[in-house]
């Protein structure tokens, strides 16, 4: 799995030593606006399949961007908006004012 991990762009493991949470966090950075999801290995069953749910979400969003070249908010903002059950993990919440 390190193979594969050095080679997943804008997609970083986290594995905590003091907390439960593992898993995956893509990360795309657009003309200074940011989108963040994390992907938990317990909401997913596994460490493949979050890993699998994160790389989906990437090529959406990659999708999106190409859509929406110039307007980062534009291409994020549909995800920004669904309801999913990995949106934060317990303890890690965005910044005041801003939704991931």
């Amino acid at each position: 799995m390190v193979a594969v991990m050095k080679s997943i762009r804008n997609i970083t493991r986290f594995t905590y030593e003091f907390t439960s949470f593992q898993g995956w966090r893509v990360t795309l950075c657009r003309n200074q606006v940011h989108f963040t999801r994390y992907f938990s290995d317990k909401q997913y069953g596994s460490e493949e399949a979050s890993l699998a749910a994160a790389v989906e979400m990437r090529e959406r969003v990659l999708e999106s961007l190409r859509m929406h070249p110039g307007n980062p908010e534009q291409a994020f903002a549909p995800f920004r908006q669904e309801v999913l059950l990995t949106n934060y993990p317990q303890g890690i919440r965005p910044r005041k004012g801003r939704v991931a």
